[in-house]
């Protein structure tokens, strides 16, 4: 038999360098079935701060291992929360038991009546407090028959202060890896927190640019209110956005109605060009399919070096690109607009690209000596 002793041990030790809370949770219940502990099921529940999923909870048993879920808290997850035995942990720091051979106490929780079907026997949803006060969840459940021991129960809580410990960690560090991720992007954001925050910090790279913007955004504003002019922004960039991502580009920022991001060439400019046509197509393609009266918008595309790092003022810095190649793709971007064409390439992008051009016209752009010739997609 293995003592709390060695579960706290290996948490303050090995379990603070797990990769995941899934990690974390299924050394620590497999700790207790080392300490004879019969743990068949297990849960580690915090609300975490993300965009779109609005918390998680890992969830682990002894037949399928662990995973992390995400959910959002709609009024129906709410509803369910607030008749489940976590909530008087999440709101009071106070524990729930449920003996669940008991027909009056599995009765107490709509998750009693699962369980028990399941073939659990004991239920235990146990309060981790963290330093700010506030309380997260480790549930336990068994399907030994005799239950959770009176010496199980002293063996978990010694462990429960080491466990809340280490699980902060995690949190933090998600809470920081979402921020920078949502704010500054996954790639500048994983940099960003390995170090990368003076002024200058950053290297020259190899990139494809993308640029886009609203069409026709001064009249969008004056025809509908702000609520509404905002759903409207909010689904243009969430449209352009997929489709960046889903082709391996990192959406850098929101200027506006404008969006800049880069596929960085990883050893193949070609690749990256097609990764870069390819998401400007899934986006047309999906706002075709949408409908296109709601809003109009264009897009274009021009490879070449630019520095990718932190420029700014004192304590208040940027991480973004910056270089000709993003003065010509935003330049090629407006003309697009005074075009009206829904996606313009420079001769660069032709070039490296398998796909068919129609070429548009030699222009002069603002900030560029030679007239540059754009191209736009055969019909």
């Amino acid at each position: 038999m293995v003592s709390a002793d060695k579960v706290i041990e290996w948490l303050v030790t090995s379990g603070s360098r797990c990769s995941s809370p899934a990690e974390l949770l299924a050394g620590y219940c497999e700790r207790l079935g080392e300490a004879d502990i019969p743990v068949d099921r297990s849960t580690l529940g915090a609300p975490l701060l993300h965009p779109i999923a609005q918390s998680s909870y890992v969830f682990w048993d002894v037949e399928t291992g662990s995973s992390q879920r995400w959910f959002q808290w709609t009024a129906d997850a709410l509803e369910t929360m607030r008749a489940s035995p976590i909530y008087p942990v999440y709101t009071e720091g106070r524990s729930s038991r449920l003996l669940l051979a008991d027909e009056e106490d599995r009765a107490r929780f709509p998750i009693g009546a699962d369980l028990w079907d399941e073939g659990y026997f004991e239920y235990l949803a146990l309060a981790l407090s963290f330093s700010d006060g506030s309380w997260k969840v480790l549930t336990l459940a068994t399907k030994n028959a005799e239950g959770f021991s009176d010496c199980d129960r002293r063996e978990v809580d010694k462990t429960l202060p080491a466990l809340a410990l280490v699980f902060e960690g995690f949190i933090a560090r998600n809470t920081a890896r979402t921020l920078m991720e949502t704010y500054v992007g996954k790639r500048a954001g994983l940099r960003v927190l390995d170090g990368e925050i003076a002024r200058g910090d950053g290297s020259r790279i190899d990139a494809v640019i993308w640029f886009c913007d609203l069409r026709n955004y001064t009249a969008l504003s004056e025809k509908h209110g702000e609520e509404e002019l905002l759903a409207i922004l909010n689904a243009y960039f969430e449209l352009v956005t997929n489709a960046v991502e889903n082709n391996g580009g990192e959406v850098l920022k929101f200027i506006g109605d404008a969006m800049l991001a880069v596929f960085p060439v990883d050893g193949d400019g070609e690749q990256a060009v097609k990764r870069a046509e390819d998401a400007a197509f899934e986006a047309l393609a999906t706002w075709r399919k949408q409908g296109t009266d709601r809003f109009a918008f264009g897009v274009a595309l021009h490879p070449g070096e630019v520095f990718y790092g932190n420029i700014g003022g004192g304590a208040r810095l940027d991480f973004t690109v910056i270089g000709a190649a993003v003065n010509m793709a935003s330049r090629i971007e407006s003309l697009a607009g005074d075009l009206g064409e829904p996606l313009l390439v420079s001769q660069a992008i032709v070039e490296r690209s398998s796909r068919s051009w129609r070429e548009i016209g030699a222009y002069d752009l603002k900030g560029v000596s030679d007239p540059v010739t754009v191209f736009a997609p055969e019909a």
